[in-house]
């Protein structure tokens, strides 16, 4: 669109707040995470992860769009899905067959910023060692018979592919910095700060209503 991600964030915020508000649709708290608190409550979670040594830092070849000067996050790059086929898979997970994904799995990558294609760089980024904790999260889906079948059955074919280590922070100049001396343009991966969100507006909601937001 031409404007900065504040701009577009700003943008629909506002935008979609109000089609809530026209709808008659109110809500105790709504908010977002590019919010301070939700910053500070993200980089909380990932300085405890840090000291208590849950993270592997590692340095690896990543994908590197040389047109816009930039690494891709997963979601940049698109290609076509190893496993059915599908031309418009992201570098994540393809949403038609459900497979998650490396982008190195992906054939014929290209980026979504310029169309080009990408090429490989090294750099460095912290993971989160899920094949580690395969076990511990085998038996916490498995303690749960009462989830609908369609979130059991994605959860079991993940477990069944077998988990990988799973990097939390990404090459990015927008989004929630990584609170270590080392990180200088590094922000934390989405999947690891949007779920945090539930906890820093239920803070923000708090704060507002004099209330206690770990009782909740």
């Amino acid at each position: 669109e031409g404007i900065s991600p504040q701009e577009v964030v700003d943008k629909y915020y506002g935008q979609i707040k109000q089609a809530f508000s026209d709808f008659g649709i109110s809500f105790d708290i709504y908010s977002r995470t590019s919010n301070h608190i939700h910053h500070e409550t993200s980089q909380a979670f990932f300085t405890k992860l840090y000291e208590k040594g849950d993270f592997v830092e590692e340095v690896t070849e990543q994908y590197f769009d040389e047109v816009a000067d930039q690494f891709l996050a997963d979601r940049y790059i698109v290609g076509t899905c190893p496993v059915c086929g599908n031309p418009n898979a992201y570098g994540d997970q393809c949403e038609r067959c459900g497979t998650a994904l490396s982008p190195t799995e992906l054939i014929e990558p290209h980026s979504t910023l310029s169309g080009s294609k990408p090429v490989m760089r090294a750099t460095k980024n912290w993971f989160l060692p899920l094949d580690r904790m395969q076990p511990d999260i085998e038996r916490y889906v498995n303690s749960h018979p009462e989830w609908k079948t369609n979130v059991t059955g994605q959860c079991q074919s993940w477990l069944k592919e077998g988990l990988r280590p799973r990097a939390m922070t990404r090459d990015l100049d927008w989004g929630i910095h990584v609170p270590l001396p080392d990180a200088e343009g590094k922000v934390l991966y989405v999947w690891f700060d949007a779920p945090i969100g539930y906890i820093s507006m239920t803070k923000e909601w708090a704060a507002e209503q004099g209330r206690d937001w770990e009782l909740y």
